[in-house]
């Protein structure tokens, strides 16, 4: 088993652990990012232990390599075997799946360098078993301000996600705010917020015109790039690490700068989470759904409006109706999470800065500098599993199949600008989550 076989099959256990009902092992994108890097990351030190080249990343003590042949056939071996063990211990409920694929390591290697592998996978989820991931995931903590978060108003019911999340042990970066700096945004009485209001208020809400075909072609970049934990796609890590591994670029490197880039991608949106839910909570933003509903003074739980005098003075009440396109519930399914059958929704934590963004830019960004790719240069064919002819849409109707060709820009650009189009951020949520990945990609690069 190659280290793409290991990608295969964590980004396989990513998506049954949102299927059918199933509670997630690995719940939203925040513990889906720190997964994927344990996982990467025991394959990448068992290997290059193996190889005694480069220096393995784990900090403390090392699983004793004696009695291990110190080759390249021995150093894949391994790689699958700490990867192997990583993916049992991070999702018990597919030990089945798992061990079965373990079985080919059987016939292709000695027992002492699948050991020492399996140790390397047990060492990693070890080391970050204390990293503060076991602290309180879901909460109803919600403040009541103008401009606070609070729950969808499709489902009032709703907890709000991650609130300390921003405390697990970062991967690379040492120091969130200083390492990955991010500006407080716009308050919400200026005119660069009621600009991006006006955007979202127009282009993300659920009921576009017929006609408009503009607005209708944002809403389908805004469907393509989900992946909100929905039945079968999971969350978006998976989607983008899928999107590497097809850049041409990608295909043509060595098999150990293979293991060295998705190693590198995935800790980046590990850290990429852990930056953004920490600034999530810091900064506390309520969606779009809340700030227009609420916009006018009078509304709200304090009645407090957003107060914002460029907006009054252009005309642009505030809307108690307004509802977005919303994050696509795709797949629907009797269940407790995204996926159930009924509307769009709202994700459960604040605003600022944007998940997708933040998650894509550290990891695009990742991948293009260590394959010295030219952003706009590369030709991607790539189809989404949220067109690829077999999801359905929260009615159940089956979107058609969808094959593009994208650049690394594009994929850039369209992900950062999806969630405007869905109506669930503002347009400096995108902007801000762009700034905290590439300053965390740099740090992961210079590490890699």
């Amino acid at each position: 088993m190659s280290i793409l076989g290991i990608n295969d099959l964590a980004l396989d256990l990513v998506a049954r652990d949102f299927s059918n009902g199933h509670a997630p092992s690995n719940g939203g994108p925040t513990k889906t990012s720190r997964a994927l890097a344990i996982i990467h990351l025991a394959a990448y030190d068992a290997y290059a232990a193996v190889r005694t080249t480069p220096a393995v990343k784990l900090p403390g003590t090392f699983p004793d390599i004696t009695g291990v042949t110190l080759d390249e056939p021995n150093a894949r071996i391994a790689l699958a075997a700490a990867g192997l063990q990583a993916c049992r211990l991070l999702y018990p409920d597919d030990l089945a799946l798992i061990n079965d694929v373990a079985t080919t390591l059987t016939f292709e290697g000695t027992q002492v360098t699948i050991d020492f592998g399996t140790a390397v996978g047990q060492a990693w989820v070890d080391f970050r078993r204390t990293d503060k991931s076991d602290l309180p995931l879901e909460d109803r903590n919600y403040k009541t301000k103008a401009g606070d978060h609070r729950p969808d108003p499709l489902a009032p019911n709703q907890t709000q996600h991650g609130h300390n999340w921003g405390k697990v042990w970062p991967f690379i970066i040492s120091d969130i705010e200083t390492d990955a700096p991010l500006l407080k945004h716009d308050d919400i009485d200026t005119v660069p917020y009621f600009d991006g209001w006006k955007e979202v208020y127009e282009c993300g809400r659920v009921n576009l015109p017929a006609g408009d075909a503009v607005s209708r072609a944002k809403a389908v970049t805004g469907i393509f790039w989900g992946y909100d934990g929905a039945n079968r796609l999971g969350t978006p890590p998976r989607l983008y690490l899928k999107l590497v591994r097809k850049i041409p670029a990608f295909g043509l490197v060595s098999y150990d700068q293979k293991v060295r880039v998705l190693t590198a991608c995935a800790v980046a949106m590990a850290d990429a989470g852990i930056a953004a839910w920490y600034y999530k909570y810091k900064y506390n933003l309520w969606r779009p759904v809340i700030g227009i509903r609420h916009a006018d003074k009078g509304w709200g739980p304090e009645g407090e409006g957003d107060q914002n005098a460029a907006r009054s003075a252009a005309d642009y009440p505030g809307d108690p109706f307004w509802l977005p396109l919303g994050a696509p519930r795709s797949n629907p399914h009797p269940g407790p999470q995204a996926g159930a059958p009924g509307a769009n929704f709202t994700p459960n934590f604040p605003a600022y800065p944007s998940g997708h963004s933040t998650f894509g830019s550290a990891c695009f960004q990742t991948a293009a500098a260590l394959l010295s790719q030219p952003l706009g240069q590369a030709d991607i064919p790539f189809t989404s599993g949220e067109f690829d002819g077999n999801t359905t849409d929260n009615t159940g109707a089956a979107r058609p199949k969808w094959v593009r060709t994208l650049s690394l820009q594009q994929a850039l650009d369209e992900n950062e600008e999806s969630r405007i189009f869905l109506g669930v951020h503002w347009r400096f949520d995108a902007t801000g989550g762009k700034a905290v990945g590439e300053a965390i990609a740099d740090k992961v690069v210079a590490a890699f």
